[in-house]
């Protein structure tokens, strides 16, 4: 049982991992948008906060995701360290 755990612990980080790159790519796309937008003129000023609020959203996004990404390479640390 204890290796079945300390699989699925590595896949969930595997997954965890993925879901943050994949955000982490969201918020570069984003705030290349964002200087897009503050570079027309003349500037749409809804459209620019409306892309801050977008920006702002995504680095909250990111930073729970790296939570989780911490947390399961706690978890797996913590299952798979002592097996053999």
């Amino acid at each position: 049982m204890p290796h079945e755990q300390c699989q699925a612990a590595k896949a969930k980080l595997e997954h965890a991992k993925q879901r943050k790159k994949g955000l982490q790519r969201d918020l570069t796309e984003d705030e290349a948008k964002l200087a897009h937008l503050k570079a027309q003129s003349p500037p749409d000023t809804a459209a620019i906060e409306a892309q801050e609020r977008m920006v702002e959203i995504d680095r909250r996004v990111l930073g729970a995701a790296e939570v989780e990404v911490t947390g399961f390479e706690e978890l797996v640390h913590a299952l798979c360290d002592d097996l053999p």
